[in-house]
Formats: C-alpha cells, sequence, structure tokens
C-alpha cells in the first residue's frame, strides 16, 4: 500500500518519532517532544511539511531551517546524525508503505537532509 494521505504521512512521522526517541545517539535532540500533547502538535506540523513536499499542497508555510539552525547551535550536528535521521526515516517509511509515493518520499527527504547538512555543517565561511 502506497502513501496517500494526510493520515499516512502521521503514521510514518509517528513511527519515526519512536525510532528517534529509542536511539541512543539521536534522542539527545528530540527530548523537547517527549511530553505527548507538544509532540502530537509537533507532528502534525511535520504532516503539513511532508503533505507539501509529496502532493505540493502548500500546506507548510514555515522556515524549515529555522529551527534545525538553533538546535545545532544548542547540540551541535555532526555527518553521522544527518545520515541515521535519514536512515531511521527511511525504514519508517518502509515498514509501512511501498510504492511510488513511498519511494519519492525517501528520495525527497534525502534531498533536504542534503542540503540541510551542507547549509548547517558547512556555512560559507568554511567554503
Amino acid at each position: 500500500m502506497d502513501i496517500d494521505s494526510r493520515e499516512d504521512l502521521h503514521k510514518i512521522v509517528s513511527l519515526f518519532y519512536q525510532k528517534l526517541f529509542d536511539d541512543s545517539e539521536m534522542k539527545q535532540f528530540f527530548t523537547d517532544f517527549l511530553e505527548p500533547t507538544f509532540l502530537e502538535k509537533h507532528l502534525q506540523v511535520l504532516v503539513d511539511f511532508w503533505y507539501g513536499v509529496l502532493f505540493h499542497s502548500g500546506t507548510y508555510s514555515k522556515n524549515a531551517m529555522a529551527p534545525h539552525m538553533q538546535k545545532h547551535r544548542e547540540m551541535p550536528f555532526n555527518s553521522k546524525h544527518f545520515k541515521k535521521w535519514m536512515l531511521l526515516f527511511s525504514d519508517s517509511i518502509d515498514a509501512l508503505f511501498e510504492g511510488v509515493n513511498a519511494e519519492t518520499l525517501k528520495n525527497r527527504a534525502q534531498s533536504i537532509a542534503t542540503v540541510m547538512e551542507l547549509k548547517i555543517l558547512h556555512k560559507p565561511e568554511d567554503v
């Protein structure tokens, strides 16, 4: 079964966050979301984001880079964190869905992760 709704994306991001919380390397970056009510609000933002990415819906209008840049200032990321993020996100998709949209979401997530890694870890003054 392929991804075709906001509900499907909610299943993915819920599983993904459970994987992040269970991962000893990644949990430190996500402790702000351990409180269930706050987590659910955040998951809805993520659903808006990924729905827009996958279906070009325009449901997300915030700056996705800003909170990641802020988190990096507080708790620096490195390349292995981006790789682990991508692995856990892809695993979450693969555990629940297969098809064109599932593959498209993984490909777009990889592109976004690559751009974020470049912008966060390789700032212009580093080049």
